[in-house]
């Protein structure tokens, strides 16, 4: 009996071990996957906030601003563009693990397999990295509000304001910038990633090297996991090219200030 209390605290031990490994990766998927829950204005910046940790002067901004319509409209544009963002994110580093462990197309080509597989590997993680700091950038943006314009004539309105002309320039440059990596970064990204996974979708060891029944189990979850994969990076293409477009609808739309 004595050996009971000694089994029991090795048990809960393992177990809380256990679940406080589990509640890590949680945190960590939660903080690398997550998208921000747009409603109320109030309540996507109390979301914002405990996301990235904003202080209390600058949540504070953000709520007096979102109390006109401009300041509410800015606010769910910038969500709109870190939840975007964030996805991307997302979707490089399940890439990344997806060339890792789920495609070889060493099988198909003659390249070394470590060289071809690792600089796929590395493509995707530094997508995913620039995809990391268009979430930053954006929520920088959206802190630092709508860019406030100067003057659009001077002296009396006799003249105009050069400096008018070339901040409404700098304001579309952000726009500029997202619909280009939209269309000719992330969408040939995503449609190169589905046909190489496609290709050369294989588990990172070949189903027939194992004994039966795992050989039929892994080759049965290998191409049900790629071919998830490889679906999800067509429909991310496809809605790339849709913000690539609105990106640029929003640029235009900032040239229309312009003071011609």
């Amino acid at each position: 009996m004595a050996g009971e209390p000694d089994f029991l605290t090795s048990v809960t031990a393992h177990y809380a071990k256990a679940r406080g490994l589990f509640t890590r990766i949680s945190a960590f998927l939660s903080k690398a996957t997550f998208k921000i829950k747009r409603g109320a204005p109030n309540e996507t910046i109390e979301e914002i906030a405990r996301r990235f940790k904003t202080d209390d002067y600058d949540r504070l901004v953000l709520k007096e601003r979102a109390e006109t319509k401009a300041g509410a409209a800015f606010i769910d544009e910038k969500t709109q563009d870190i939840n975007r963002a964030s996805y991307h994110r997302s979707a490089f580093v399940l890439n990344a693990f997806t060339h890792l462990f789920f495609v070889d197309l060493a099988a198909q080509l003659s390249f070394s397999f470590v060289h071809l597989k690792f600089a796929f590997t590395l493509a995707n993680v530094l997508l995913a990295l620039l995809a990391h700091a268009s979430v930053r950038q954006s929520y920088r943006a959206l802190l630092a509000g709508p860019n406030a314009l100067p003057p659009k004539r001077r002296f009396g309105g006799l003249f105009s304001n050069p400096a008018y002309n070339r901040a409404v320039k700098k304001n579309s440059r952000s726009y500029a910038q997202s619909a280009w990596e939209e269309k000719s970064l992330f969408r040939p990204a995503y449609f190169i990633n589905a046909a190489l996974i496609f290709l050369g979708g294989q588990f990172i060891i070949p189903p027939d090297r194992l004994i039966f029944p795992f050989s039929f189990i892994i080759g049965k979850i290998s191409g049900l996991f790629t071919t998830l994969v490889m679906a999800f990076d067509v429909w991310r293409a496809v809605r790339a090219g849709d913000a690539a477009r609105t990106a640029r609808e929003r640029e235009v739309s900032v040239y229309r200030d312009l003071d011609i």
